[in-house]
């Protein structure tokens, strides 16, 4: 079975996740992958963790938490063996949850492109709601693409 490391280490280096979380498009290096790591884990404005399923198998993230507003920006990664069992929304309601009790989050906000239909039906059916779509708003490295701006208003 793959370390939490190994797993985070190979979804940081794929080239396919790298377009879909309009990061940059590079190979990272063992030490640059930790210090990814612990700035996610250290973000006092933030949460992290690994999803385990059978073992480690992606990562669900709040950045950019505003205790004013009570809003935070959500990401999530799973490796392509774990998509469509339902593992992903697990992970998204314990965040959630998470959220609300440590920083009385009111409402969660995401980026996707607009290319990546599974995505965006998937956040569909946790009650997301487009707010905008921004036009040749990202560059991938080859192409301008439309990015959608989703929220959810938290219970």
């Amino acid at each position: 079975m793959k370390t939490d490391f190994e797993v985070l280490a190979a979804l940081r280096n794929d080239s396919s996740v790298q377009r879909q979380l309009m990061i940059e498009s590079k190979q990272y290096n063992t030490d640059q992958i930790r210090a990814w790591i612990r700035r996610r884990t250290r973000d006092l404005k933030g949460m992290f963790f690994v999803i385990e399923s059978n073992g480690p198998c992606g990562f669900v993230q709040l950045t950019q938490i505003d205790l004013k507003t009570g809003s935070g920006d959500l990401g999530i990664c799973l490796i392509n063996s774990a998509r469509g069992k339902g593992i992903a929304k697990i992970a998204m309601r314990q965040l959630e949850k998470r959220a609300m009790e440590k920083y009385r989050c009111k409402k969660f906000t995401l980026r996707v492109l607009r290319i990546n239909h599974r995505a965006i039906s998937f956040y569909k059916k946790l009650k997301y709601k487009i707010i905008e779509i921004k036009r040749r708003h990202h560059f991938d490295g080859s192409r301008w693409r439309d990015v959608i701006f989703m929220e959810k208003r938290l219970r």
